[in-house]
């Protein structure tokens, strides 16, 4: 398919619960669209209630609310066209996001051994990830879930194991 055939309406393989053009004959998925309102407000909440955070602990955590910002603007693209494109910014977005959410947050002592405790090595690790990612999900858009998964089950075990300690 090509690129300009991506960017069409209706191209993407998902189409959600939601009934297209209920509401609006310009956006397919109405509820799932609008609702993505939160992940542009949030972020300027956030960023306000974070300014003590950000002085004192780590600026990065500013990168992580434009992130957030951007996720809802790609998926309010993707669930207002249901293009492929739109799939692939949407779920790309999250996962720049969840590998800048590692890179900043994860504990040390759950870093593989050869990083042996180096932020900023694992920082760059996720970079890299996150690229890597990014190319194959451009030439193979199938494989986005697969690196969601990749990140999104450390995620739910990490949390656990936080919560639980």
């Amino acid at each position: 398919m090509s690129f300009l055939r991506a960017l069409e309406r209706g191209t993407s393989p998902i189409d959600w619960c939601e009934t297209n053009y209920r509401y609006s004959p310009l956006i397919a998925e109405f509820i799932n669209t609008v609702s993505n309102i939160l992940f542009l407000l949030l972020p300027a909440l956030l960023s306000q209630l974070f300014k003590q955070y950000a002085r004192t602990v780590n600026r990065g955590v500013y990168l992580i609310w434009v992130l957030f910002a951007t996720v809802g603007i790609c998926s309010a693209y993707f669930h207002a066209t249901l293009s492929l494109v739109g799939q692939l910014l949407d779920e790309l977005a999250i996962l720049w996001l969840m590998a800048a959410a590692f890179g900043m947050w994860l504990p040390r002592r759950h870093y593989p051994s050869f990083l042996k405790g180096d932020r900023k090595n694992f920082q760059f690790v996720m970079l890299v990830m996150s690229l890597f990612g990014t190319v194959l999900a451009w030439v193979y858009p199938w494989i986005n879930c697969f690196a969601l998964m990749g990140l999104g089950v450390p995620a739910f075990v990490f949390l656990a194991l936080e919560l639980k300690a």
